[in-house]
């Protein structure tokens, strides 16, 4: 077998097992399971032949995970338990069908995967349509294993900032997550791209492409901006100009994802425009850009701009457009974060904002679809200086096998000089706390003073470090911000926002949104791998949260004191619910359920 077919295999059977791994996981969470180990003494355990048990000792302890709607049973190897669900398991499933029934070893994909999903399907009323979801979902499985092999095959080497420069390790960085959501079931889906157009675009193989333009007369323009910026580098403007001569020297230029410009050629209402001169194409124009982690938002390094683009392509939950709701509530969050920032008390805490968008002005209904497929967001990027970076924390906890430690232990081993010996509790203790100080103190400080729930998950979350020690931290995608309306009225928030604004939420429900994003994907991601990499236990960590939390004082106001006790006493944290939803096909408005509250385990 020659190299490059060994490689390939090796990359498809690693994707496989990370899918598998997502998909129990988000199975036993969803369904209330936080420990599935079971005893040796187990009957079925019992009655397996004895190359499995000899094989089975190399991986951990036995596990299972019962399916009740359909009486079967998955049994394999336990080989890290989490306190808080990112387990992680052998390479071998077996499946009893029925009591007394001979067992039957599984294939990770599809195999694990079918038998999960159709326990699902028991549960929906209409068995048809039940089927054709079980199917739906595996393609979909089955397209994210597939982009995550070819990833891991043709992906970059995982970065090391000891050798780069702040701003080649700040797009090495977005670049970087070959993996994605730890519990999500397609994670690196992306239907509508060609196996031609990933080499093309895919930030996972290191992509970099020139945007295309589109020329649009001004009657047609719907924009709106929140400060005076130029919204394209000198090289984007001088070329429009010299393309679009002095007769059409006042159109508005709109940037276009190069995909997205041959989508939009072949509809209807586009080409209308076209012929009746609203619209004319100027083709690509300036230098490179490339795409970050969210494949979408664009990064030219000169220009103090970020580009939000629509591309209609099914990026794991849903097609990634900008209607114009998303495009209002993201300017709203940004008057109010905006508005408040200045009077914010941490100088190494930055909420990037968005500064505006521009799209077509539709006319007819058919038109009013469209607009989604135009609009565009200009964000504030500010690492433009030479010198300047940050990283993306998802990619500080990318996995590359166990073998490998993911960058954020690298980080730590750089900020105590502790090489290659595991690391010393009070390094962990010290490193992680001051993670704290610069992450989670200053988001629930925003929440307390001024309503503003961000939504900083690890993605949406960027970290400067400075000889391997958190130094900054910046927020970005105003899209997923939830203001409190309770906070809006108190601190008069109507004077920049109206009061149906679609960022406006209860106190309650933006108060939950928060403790998801931040506490339960944020933290129980950053300190899985911590612990997990370091050898120390997750619940000595989150007794870490527990402390800090009853140390800030300046947060333990009147307002602020009700807050900080539901995260000491409340016994659950939300989590999203991403493999029912998705099953269900409310991947876009996703149900959520509790999980025990690791702050309040500690404290018992």
């Amino acid at each position: 077998m020659d190299t490059d077919t060994t490689q390939t295999l090796h990359s498809r059977a690693v994707a496989e097992q990370a899918a598998v791994r997502r998909l129990l996981n988000t199975y036993l969470r969803e369904t209330g399971v936080s420990d599935p180990r079971v005893s040796p003494r187990d009957p079925v355990v019992q009655d397996l032949p004895g190359h499995v048990w000899k094989e089975a000792r190399r991986w951990g302890e036995w596990m299972r995970v019962d399916l009740p709607s359909t009486g079967r049973v998955i049994f394999g190897m336990l080989h890290y338990l989490s306190p808080f669900g990112h387990h992680d398991y052998g390479i071998r499933f077996w499946l009893a069908s029925s009591p007394g029934a001979a067992v039957q070893q599984l294939s990770p994909f599809p195999d694990v995967a079918k038998i999960l999903l159709e326990e699902l399907a028991q549960g929906e009323e209409d068995g048809d349509l039940a089927r054709v979801r079980v199917e739906s979902l595996l393609k979909q499985v089955e397209n994210s294993i597939q982009k995550t092999a070819r990833y891991l095959k043709e992906g970059k080497p995982v970065f090391s900032w000891e050798d780069l420069k702040p701003r080649v390790l700040t797009r090495q960085s977005e670049q970087s997550l070959l993996f994605g959501h730890p519990f999500h079931p397609t994670p690196k889906s992306s239907e509508g791209f060609s196996a031609d157009d990933l080499a093309l675009y895919a930030p996972e193989l290191g992509a970099d492409f020139r945007l295309h333009y589109f020329a649009v007369h001004p009657d047609r323009i719907k924009e709106e901006f929140l400060v005076d910026a130029d919204l394209y580098p000198a090289s984007v403007s001088e070329g429009a100009r010299f393309r679009l001569g002095e007769t059409a020297a006042h159109f508005q230029l709109l940037p276009c994802h190069p995909w997205q410009a041959e989508f939009l050629k072949k509809q209807s209402a586009f080409r209308q425009w076209m012929e009746a001169g609203d619209i004319m194409e100027l083709g690509p124009l300036g230098e490179p850009v490339y795409p970050t982690s969210s494949v979408r938002t664009v990064c030219d390094p000169d220009h103090g701009l970020q580009w939000k683009l629509p591309i209609n392509v099914r990026i794991t939950n849903f097609v990634r457009v900008n209607p114009l709701e998303h495009l209002q509530r993201s300017l709203d969050a940004s008057r109010v974060v905006m508005n408040r920032r200045t009077g914010w008390k941490f100088p190494d805490f930055h909420v990037l904002a968005e500064t505006g968008y521009r799209t077509i002005q539709a006319r007819t209904p058919e038109e009013e679809k469209l607009v989604e497929s135009f609009s565009v967001l200009f964000r504030e990027h500010p690492f433009v200086q030479k010198d300047a970076g940050a990283m993306v924390v998802a990619s500080l906890l990318e996995e590359r096998g166990r073998a490998l430690e993911p960058a954020i232990i690298q980080a730590l081993r750089n900020a105590g000089g502790e090489k290659g010996v595991p690391l010393s509790a009070s390094l962990m203790q010290t490193w992680f706390r001051r993670y704290l100080d610069r992450f989670l103190k200053p988001v629930l400080a925003v929440w307390i003073h001024d309503g503003i729930s961000l939504e900083a998950h690890v993605q949406n979350t960027m970290v400067h470090l400075e000889e391997g020690w958190p130094a900054g931290v910046y927020i970005r995608d105003m899209e997923g911000v939830s203001i409190s309306r309770e906070r809006a009225e108190e601190l008069d928030f109507y004077g920049v926002l109206s009061e149906r604004s679609p960022v406006l939420y209860s106190d309650e429900e933006a108060w939950s949104r928060l403790k998801y994003y931040v506490l339960t994907n944020h933290l129980g991601h950053v300190i899985h791998i911590l612990a997990y990499y370091g050898q120390r236990d997750e619940l000595e960590l989150w007794s870490g949260v527990r402390e800090a939390l009853a140390e800030w004082k300046e947060l333990h106001t009147e307002r602020g004191s009700r807050y900080i006790r539901d995260l000491l006493e409340n016994p659950a944290l939300p989590a999203k619910a991403n493999l029912i939803s998705r099953f269900q096909e409310r991947g876009e408005r996703p149900s959520y359920i509790p999980v025990p509250n690791p702050i309040r385990e500690v404290a018992r």
